[in-house]
């Protein structure tokens, strides 16, 4: 048994020293290339590696378009490798002399390197703000939805819920000044990319590790059916913002700004959707962002409230989150793909799958912030 713990603990070393090889290497690249050439390099390294199970070879979207309208469309996007993830990329069960911790999550580092058999390594990011460095890891994601798709987790497991009971006030405490101070500091340093924060209830697989999930944006893309409707909808309302995305089948409010304005406005708008529940248990909601490529000082951000008790659209193997919202729905299943090889998706199909999770109370919230 002495020899068992010691292979693991040698194992262990194995694994943390080449860790820190890998991060000073990919360091020098941030150094040079910013975050971007980081998740590059760090791709191309887990594919040698064998963890990245999905090169995105086998995927096919088709473009479900709307009767006599071929301006407004939703993308479905059927990924076959992406029914894998069900079964996990790794092992559950830790081998003699390691322990789950956490209850084996799956973005703690520590049971990481047994869980996939030490070939996932990630990176470390540190942010600066005025409560002090945060550190997170960013990771590859083995079945990516994506170009370049990333699970950017922080370093210490935390909740991904924003509100979080505390006894010591009394109720629930809000920390979402915090996670939007880190998300758009993630986007300034990732030109090209679109990021979203799915709360609990609202898309998180992985609800009990707080966590940011970034793609690097298809080529030749004219944006997402959720940015397009928001750019064909003009601005509304005041020209500051924010304006309610018009035409779109779920209520999305949309703000345009640096990065002082984005986040004064969006924290403004979800304290008015944390003080409309009696009961903020059930309080979540999406935020999509990225920079505008024209001008690098300007974030587009997205507010999606949602209510954790409406969380999967009809005929979907899985949870409606950031990408579904943005008009790409995610199909992988054999089932799935009889049901777009019959004609019965179709645009009108794909709306109300959205529209589906529409919390009951979003479009009061949009009329309480007009009457401000």
């Amino acid at each position: 048994m002495s020899d068992i713990y010691g292979m693991t603990q040698f194992n262990r070393s194995q694994f943390e020293t080449f860790w820190q090889v890998l991060n000073a290497k990919l360091k020098e690249i941030e150094t040079r290339d910013g975050l971007t050439g980081v998740i590059e390099a760090l791709k191309q390294e887990q594919l040698d590696r064998g963890f990245i199970q999905d090169d995105l070879s086998d995927v096919i979207k088709y473009r479900m378009i709307k009767e006599n309208d071929p301006g407004h469309y939703f993308i479905v996007q059927y990924n076959p490798r992406r029914a894998l993830r069900f079964a996990g990329a790794g092992r559950r069960i830790p081998p003699v002399g390691s322990i789950a911790s956490n209850g084996g999550c799956f973005l703690c580092r520590d049971n990481v390197r047994w869980q996939q058999r030490g070939i996932e390594y990630g990176y470390d990011a540190f942010l600066d703000s005025p409560r002090g460095q945060r550190q997170y890891i960013i990771w590859m994601n083995p079945f990516p939805l994506m170009p370049n798709h990333v699970t950017v987790g922080t370093s210490l497991h935390r909740p991904q819920a924003w509100l979080q009971s505390d006894a010591d006030m009394g109720g629930f405490v809000t920390r979402m000044d915090e996670i939007i101070q880190d998300f758009l500091s993630f986007l300034s340093k990732l030109p090209r990319y679109v990021g979203f924060y799915n709360g609990e209830g609202a898309g998180a697989t992985i609800p009990h590790h707080f966590h940011f999930q970034f793609f690097r944006r298809t080529e030749g893309q004219d944006g997402f059916p959720l940015e397009r409707a928001a750019r064909q909808g003009g601005e509304h309302g005041s020209k500051t913002g924010p304006w309610l995305v018009p035409n779109y089948p779920i209520t999305a409010i949309h703000f345009r700004g640096t990065m002082e304005e984005v986040s004064g406005q969006l924290l403004n708008v979800i304290r008015y959707w944390e003080g409309m529940f009696t009961d903020p248990s059930v309080i979540t909601a999406n935020v999509i962002g990225s920079m505008e490529a024209s001008n690098p000082k300007i974030f587009n951000l997205y507010f999606i409230p949602r209510d954790k008790t409406f969380n999967r659209g009809p005929g979907m193997v899985g949870v409606i989150g950031g990408l579904e919202l943005l008009g790409e729905v995610v199909y992988s299943t054999e089932e799935e793909k009889r049901s777009l090889d019959r004609g019965q998706v179709n645009f009108d199909f794909i709306e109300r799958i959205i529209a589906s999770v529409e919390a009951p109370r979003a479009r009061e919230l949009w009329s309480l912030l007009l009457g401000q």
